[in-house]
This record gives C-alpha cells, structure tokens and sequence, in this order.
C-alpha cells in the first residue's frame, strides 16, 4: 500500500509536469528549476566528564550535497506541481554520533519534496491547496532545515485568505528525517501509529498582528498557540517590534505515558531597530510542566515556538530564561551581503532540579556574493551551551549535564537553469 501511494504521487507530480509542458504555448506557464551544491563542514564536542577527558558527544563532519528544485508555477493560474530532489555523500566523517548523512556515515538521497499545488479565487476569498510531500513551517509544526538536506512530511494543507484575515489548516501522517532516503514514512510514538491535524489562522487590525493556532497528534498530545505582534514607529528610521506569545499542550490519549499531562509558557519579546542594526530582549517562563514538543517520531517537526529555544531548548517546568539578541547588515558601511547575529540565553529555576542554570551564546555570521558570483554564499555558526541541574528524584539518569562547542560552515551556490 505505502509502495502504491507513493507511485501514485509520483506519477501524479509527474503527469501534472508533462501537462505543464504541452500547454506552455497556449497557457500561462512560468516554470523555474533551480541547481544547489551544498558544502558543509560541522565540527562539535559536548564534553561532560573532564576526569576521563572524552567527549559524550562527538562530530566531525564534511558532506556535500546537490539538489535540484523544480516548480512548474500556476498552469492557467489554477495548478502546479514542486519536485525538490537531492543527493548527499561524505568528503570526510568521523566520530560515533549521527551526521548530515545518518549514523553510518553512507550517501543518502532522495524526494525532499513531490507536491502538487493549486489555488482558486472565489470572489475576493483566494483559497490554496497542497497535497504530497514537502517542508512545512507552522508555528506547532516544522520541518527542521538545519543539516545538509531538509527534513520533509506527508500531507495536505488548506488556506483561504480575505483581505487581513488567513485560515489554514494541514493533515499529516508521514514524515522523513532530514538524514534519511527514505520517501516517506508512518508517524510513529512507541511504535504505533498517529497523525498530526493543525487549524490555525492569522489576522491584522489596527496594525496588531495576531495569530492561533490548534493541533491535535492523534492519541499523544493536543497544543495551543497564539500570538500577538506589533511595531512602533518611533521616528525616524527608528522602530520597536514586540510579540507576546502563550503555548500550552496537554494530554491528548492512551500514546503518552502518565496521565493528566499539562505544560504551558509565556513569552515575551522587544526588539529594537535602527537602520541595519537591532538589539533585541525576551523573556520566557514554563509552568504545569516540561514542554514536550512531540509530534511523531519523524520528520525532526517538534515546535517550540518560543524565543527560548536556542541551542538548547530551555523548555523546563518552572524555568526562567532571558534572551538578548543583536545583530548587523554592513551594508549601510559599504559591505552588501555581509551580516552578523549574535544570541545570549540565560535560563534558571526549574523546579525539579537544584543548581540548574543554562547559558546559550550562538553567533551567525553569513556573506552573499553579487555579480559575477551572484547565488554564491559563506556562513559560520559558533555556538557554546553550558546547562546543568541535579535532579530532585535522586535518580542519576535523570540529572542533566551540557558543555557544547560546535563550529559549522557552509557553503552554498545556487543556479537558476531557468
């Protein structure tokens, strides 16, 4: 059956494709297809017992990747079809812990993405429509984009817009890991099987921006989100962003272990900008319990959509983490394409734990080319995690100990064929 529904898509993207082609002179057709080489190279040790000097935790990684993206647009501004295709091996891997490419270190390769698309206007409402496999980003759902090819999952998504107002929604019951060939694969929690279903929406007035969104993993966990935004204009080129935002999950059937299962957090941000350079604040505080941000055992989709999540999730029942945020574009000083961000986290308090404290510092620093190497881009990530507590329960295996050092850089150039 998973064999013959993955034909099908495929044949369906495909035949949606060659429709495309044969009525390019005859209808509105604006296809691009879109080559990528990736280079990445990770360096990173957690080191927790300084007696014996080894590291927990160990990666030394360099992989490459090529990925083609194709997207046939909107034939007759009504349908579509994306391919996104990639192919992954070493250059060099070391280590026992998992890389770009797997635990084994073997070339990986395969469909990131294979979705058909459409949209149709009814009056003044413009409704979307998505179904096959892709990377999505909700703020309860997210395909996770860090390593060399992206995570993806197997669905569909509805929205619908009228003027300030947006209602979405999405059904999920498969799912591939950003390190794996596979198409698609069954949600799974302690082997059996689950779906996520998501209903959200966005709407502005007045300038305030605000958002909510519901989600429900069958058996597992039911989540709540919602957000407000707005910005000041405070002269000038001088503007301050702020948001507000409550999650809460609970329990949500017979998959999760325990019973009355509840978290909550509250996050608040401010962020201050002038010209190209900002300087932001946040704080974040969890209560009921640790935020768990399961949602199937593929796809690496867990959400935490607060600006607590960093290097470390400082997701900890009881925890209070402050965020302090800056960054730069050079362009204003005659360096276009150059910029800079830098991240502090400070988190304390959690309840079930006595001396726990964590501490984030993750810089970004990224250059894009123009001209003759315009689609050519450099960027490196430090970052350092120190975060500890010993657990009230006595039990070992239940303490927490992080001394994390990672450098990753990466290089990638983009062609557009057509």
């Amino acid at each position: 059956m998973k064999l013959f529904a993955k034909s099908a898509l495929c044949a369906a993207v495909a035949t949606s494709v060659f429709a495309a082609s044969a009525q390019a002179e005859t209808s509105s057709f604006d296809p691009s297809l879109e080559l990528t080489y990736k280079n990445y190279y990770w360096k990173q040790k957690n080191k927790v017992d300084a007696e014996k000097g080894k590291p927990e935790y160990y990666r030394d990684s360099w992989v490459q990747a090529l990925v083609a993206d194709f997207d046939t647009g909107y034939i007759n501004d009504s349908i579509g079809a994306v391919l996104t295709f990639g192919v992954a091996n070493k250059i060099d891997v070391k280590g026992p812990s998992i890389t770009n490419l797997g635990s084994n270190g073997n070339a990986i390769s395969g469909f990131q993405q294979a979705y058909l698309k459409g949209k149709h206007s009814f009056g003044d409402v413009d409704v979307k429509a998505e179904y096959g496999v892709k990377k999505r980003g909700y703020e309860l759902y997210g395909n996770s984009g860090s390593r060399i090819l992206a995570a993806s999952s197997y669905g569909a998504d509805l929205s619908a817009e009228y003027k300030d107002l947006k209602v979405y929604g999405a059904r999920i019951t498969g799912a591939s890991n950003r390190n794996q060939s596979a198409f698609q694969r069954d949600l799974e929690i302690d082997g059996k099987k689950t779906n996520v279903v998501l209903v959200g929406a966005n709407y502005k007035i007045a300038g305030v921006g605000l958002t909510g969104e519901h989600l429900i993993v069958k058996d597992y966990l039911k989540k709540n989100f919602v957000k407000a935004d707005y910005t000041f204009d405070l002269g000038g080129d001088l503007k301050l962003a702020t948001d507000v935002r409550y999650g809460q999950a609970k329990d949500g059937g017979s998959l999760l272990a325990g019973s009355d299962y509840k978290s909550s957090f509250i996050n608040t941000n401010a962020t201050l900008k002038k010209g190209d350079l900002f300087v932001g604040v946040g704080y974040n505080t969890v209560s009921d319990g640790d935020w768990n941000d399961g949602v199937g055992g593929r796809g690496n989709a867990g959400s935490y959509p607060s600006s607590a999540s960093q290097w470390n999730d400082y997701n900890k029942e009881g925890s209070k983490t402050y965020i302090l945020t800056t960054g730069y574009n050079f362009a204003g000083v005659g360096v276009p394409g150059l910029s800079a961000d830098m991240t502090f986290a400070v988190s304390k308090d959690a309840k079930n734990y006595t001396d726990y404290k964590g501490r984030d510092f993750i810089s970004y620093v990224s250059y894009k080319f123009d001209g003759q190497l315009k689609g050519l881009s450099l960027a490196w990530l430090h970052a350092q995690d120190n975060y500890e507590g010993t657990a009230k329960s006595g039990k070992e295996d239940d303490n927490i100990k992080s001394r994390d050092r990672s450098n990753r850089f990466y290089l990638k150039y983009t062609k557009a064929i057509f």
